[in-house]
């Protein structure tokens, strides 16, 4: 049995089944009712922490020049796979959120699915949202969503869940830790092979709780201006107790 623990390896062969509930479409139209809210019309996008690219896709529909940008080569080569079969012009960087070197600048920059708690210090923060700010053109949108682990998991907690499914069985111990504010989750896959037999990998994921203020701050530090914070998936205004935020910020004018 083959065992792996480096984030988003092994997982990256199931990542799209175990997603397959979530709405990609419904998270390109709420960043299209942002788009309308704040009057900006981009024409390049980049989709930060894009993972197998279902995410980015539907703005590479919509005509958008779109990017993507994630750390796990297996999960980028399952994105470029799927641009490729839809014939779409998606380019795909391998690269690490806080050293971003990316061949030119966008009018708008995403990044969903918690990828910012990813991020588990104040300094990686820092460094993670300089390189974004230096990524985009002038007056242009940083749109993304933060994650309030414990705010979700409802104090020091434990738990256990699991998915079976036909060609494979994961198994995900959870728990939060309110001494370091971190999330962190152990994967356990059982994956049925070609041949019929069942390979093993394990994963283990962290999620830092990051505080609004502090991101605020950081964004604030770096050039941004906070355009609105928002529940995800809504239009009004925040509050302490939502458990995922949507924040919208913009850099400077030229």
């Amino acid at each position: 049995m083959k065992k792996t623990s480096q984030a988003y390896t092994g997982f990256a062969d199931i990542y799209d089944q175990i997603m397959c509930s979530v709405d990609y479409e419904a998270w390109a139209d709420y960043v299209e009712q942002l788009l309308v809210r704040f009057a900006k019309k981009p024409r390049s996008i980049v989709d930060l922490a894009c993972g197998t690219g279902s995410s980015t896709l539907p703005f590479a529909y919509r005509g958008y020049q779109t990017a993507g940008v994630d750390l796990s080569p297996a999960m980028l080569e399952r994105a470029r796979s799927k641009t490729a079969q839809k014939r779409l012009p998606v380019k795909f960087y391998e690269q690490n959120l806080c050293r971003l070197e990316l061949p030119e600048k966008y009018d708008l920059a995403l990044l969903f699915q918690d990828g910012l708690n990813y991020l588990l210090s104040e300094q990686q923060l820092i460094e993670a949202i300089n390189q974004v700010y230096s990524a985009l053109n002038p007056a242009s949108l940083f749109i993304f969503d933060l994650t309030r682990p414990s705010l979700r998991s409802g104090g020091d907690t434990k738990s256990l869940s699991w998915a079976d499914q036909d060609d494979f069985t994961l198994i995900v111990e959870s728990s939060y830790s309110s001494k370091e504010d971190l999330w962190s989750a152990h994967l356990t896959v059982f994956q049925q092979t070609t041949d019929g037999l069942y390979k093993k990998f394990q994963e283990n994921h962290h999620e830092k709780d990051h505080e609004p203020d502090l991101v605020t701050r950081v964004l604030e530090e770096t050039g941004f201006k906070i355009l609105g914070t928002y529940p995800s998936f809504s239009l009004e205004p925040s509050a302490n107790s939502d458990p995922k935020l949507t924040f919208v910020a913009e850099t400077k004018s030229a």
